[in-house]
């Protein structure tokens, strides 16, 4: 089955933006420097409060969360971020964006916290940008599947809002 064309052409011109949410300079500068050359646009924010903020002002297409981070637990970032941490008064969930988690170790995670999390990926070290780029895109993929017609982030037409 041959993809409509329509379909085609904005899969070819789409470039997810990633947040990254890491206080680890490392690792900060591998995705920062290392992903837009596998076609996304990135940002980075070295604090789980700080992350939690930008989003009252705007939205990324996927984010990529530093399970170590030290400011800010990442479990609780991601539940705010979802609208079920018990800390955000039924705050309703500030984006349906994936959320990919990296990690030195693997992260101790347990499946159905994972999946009422929407956590679409678990990654641990070491990191080749050669396996991490086409398995973001892949994830964007099955997110756009998903919600099909949310604009990306940085549409102009999200962006008038």
């Amino acid at each position: 089955m041959t993809e409509k064309p329509l379909l085609a052409a904005r899969k070819h011109s789409e470039r997810p933006h990633v947040l990254i949410v890491s206080d680890d300079p490392s690792l900060a500068t591998f995705l920062n420097e290392g992903l837009p050359l596998g076609g996304f646009w990135t940002t980075v924010i070295a604090s789980g409060l700080q992350a939690l903020e930008v989003f009252r002002l705007r939205q990324f297409d996927i984010i990529a969360i530093d399970w170590e981070l030290r400011s800010f637990g990442a479990l609780e970032l991601i539940r705010r971020l979802r609208g079920v941490s018990t800390r955000s008064d039924g705050a309703p969930a500030r984006t349906t964006a994936p959320i990919v988690v990296i990690s030195e170790q693997p992260a101790d995670l347990e499946a159905h916290e994972r999946e009422r999390l929407e956590i679409s990926r678990l990654f641990s070290a070491p990191l080749e940008l050669d396996e991490l780029v086409p398995e973001l895109h892949v994830v964007f993929e099955e997110w756009r599947t998903r919600y099909p017609t949310m604009p990306l982030s940085d549409d102009p037409l999200r962006l008038k809002d």
